[in-house]
């Protein structure tokens, strides 16, 4: 008898979670539509920046460095996303909302050098689509009493 107990209270255990909506999502087919306050990759606007390097200097590790950018007479950040913890302190403190964060979090790279981002490169966010071309859906984190759930909200 009792070895029927060891085989039915695993199965006991895990049946209840058999049924339950996936806790997962299947990225890259799928991806998540991140809230408002999410700290992805910086987008840079030249247009708003007055060069007073506020951002590199409340920076605590030091992944921001001001540079010159050709064809331009002021000095512009450069984000190291080598170090960058994504902490948000150089959007806070930017006094012209010259950087923002984006939902854009596909960074992945095989040379470290490429996560050295210029002034330039950080102005252009890529289209998710030239990203992720096996993408068909966008979903959605919701919360419920007892656990997190994902609903379907467009197909791509």
């Amino acid at each position: 008898m009792s070895w029927i107990k060891k085989i039915l209270k695993p199965i006991a255990i895990v049946a209840p979670y058999v049924f339950r909506n996936s806790q997962t999502v299947a990225y890259p087919t799928e991806r998540l539509i991140f809230k408002e306050r999410f700290r992805g990759r910086h987008k840079f606007f030249f247009e708003r920046c007055i060069s007073c390097a506020i951002c590199s200097r409340v920076c605590h590790s030091k992944s921001i460095t001001m540079v010159e950018v050709e064809g331009r007479e002021k000095t512009f950040p450069q984000i190291d996303y080598n170090t960058c913890s994504f902490c948000g302190y150089c959007v806070e403190f930017c006094p012209k909302e010259a950087l923002e964060f984006t939902d854009f979090v596909e960074m992945a790279v095989i040379d470290r050098d490429e996560l050295v981002y210029s002034p330039e490169r950080l102005t252009e966010i890529p289209d998710l689509k030239d990203v992720l071309p096996q993408m068909k859906r966008r979903t959605e984190a919701y919360l419920t009493d007892k656990e997190m759930k994902y609903r379907k909200v467009k197909d791509v």
